[in-house]
């Protein structure tokens, strides 16, 4: 199915900018239309991408002057950016570490044009407020409040981020199969965030134990680290040549432990950052 639609959308400007209106017109499926622009632009470049961008953007008008909502810009354009970092470095780590943008525009730009979804984000916040407040002390309450919001705010935005670099990596794989096969597998299995991006990371994440506002970047600013994470497992099991079961177990273990596995694998992407598990593993081989 992924794959015919690669193909289709590789026929033509018409065919392209078909599927990507199409999908950013269908709930919950502008992932797709993301993808199918970011295939454009890294196959022919950003002048040919533009129109189909254009086209994909189209259903999102109509999706804010409905209900606010402006999923499909940040999705969209932040997945399109990206394709073109990596399209000008062929560097798949610049173009994720590029994805911060999109979840820092989605905190930015929620309260002036999505004053709606905005609300629904500071009711909840009040609601999980008054939950702890049956279970903690009012001193603990007090030290806990000012980041409640920051940080729902900051966890809806990295989901947006999160679709957007899922859009970027479905494209990539597309233009392996179309153009390099196994290229892409290749590629994402070494995937490692420069040191800068770590040492940034650990900046933003001290300095918001001081700063509420700084605590809606946290999750998008440890998003790429997630993926790198991801990334790790990936390329230990391919140079262990280890059966795919072990993929499909460590996949299975998101159900059952999300919120562990989320931290475990941003702890040993920082870790590899240091060592470099995958340089040492190939060593020893």
């Amino acid at each position: 199915m992924m794959g015919a639609i690669a193909r289709f959308s590789m026929q033509g400007p018409r065919q392209a900018a078909l599927l990507a209106v199409l999908f950013a017109a269908l709930p919950l499926m502008y992932w797709v239309s993301a993808a199918v622009v970011a295939l454009v632009i890294l196959s022919q470049g950003f002048n040919k991408g533009f129109n189909i961008l254009l086209a994909a953007l189209l259903p999102g008008v109509a999706w804010y002057a409905v209900q606010q909502d402006i999923t499909i810009f940040v999705v969209v354009l932040g997945s399109a950016v990206m394709a073109c970092v990596l399209r000008l470095s062929a560097s798949l780590p610049k173009a994720i570490s590029i994805s911060v943008i999109a979840g820092l525009a989605c905190i930015w730009l929620l309260p002036e044009f999505s004053p709606k979804w905005y609300g629904v984000l500071e009711q909840g916040s009040k609601e999980y407020n008054e939950a702890l407040e049956e279970r903690m002390s009012a001193q603990m309450i007090q030290q806990v409040q000012p980041w409640i919001f920051p940080i729902l705010l900051g966890a809806v935005a990295s989901m947006l981020q999160l679709f957007a670099i899922g859009a970027l990596l479905l494209a990539r794989n597309w233009q392996a199969k179309l153009f390099n096969p196994d290229g892409f597998k290749a590629e994402f299995h070494t995937l490692r965030l420069p040191y800068w991006y770590g040492a940034f990371a650990i900046g933003v994440f001290l300095m918001s134990g001081s700063n509420p506002f700084l605590g809606s970047w946290v999750p998008i600013i440890l998003m790429p680290m997630f993926i790198m994470g991801i990334s790790l497992v990936h390329g230990v099991i391919a140079m262990g040549q280890l059966s795919s079961q072990w993929l499909i177990g460590f996949y299975l273990s998101f159900l059952f432990f999300l919120p562990y596995m989320y931290a475990l694998l941003i702890l040993v992407a920082f870790l590899d950052l240091v060592f470099n598990f995958r340089n040492r593993l190939n060593d020893t081989a």
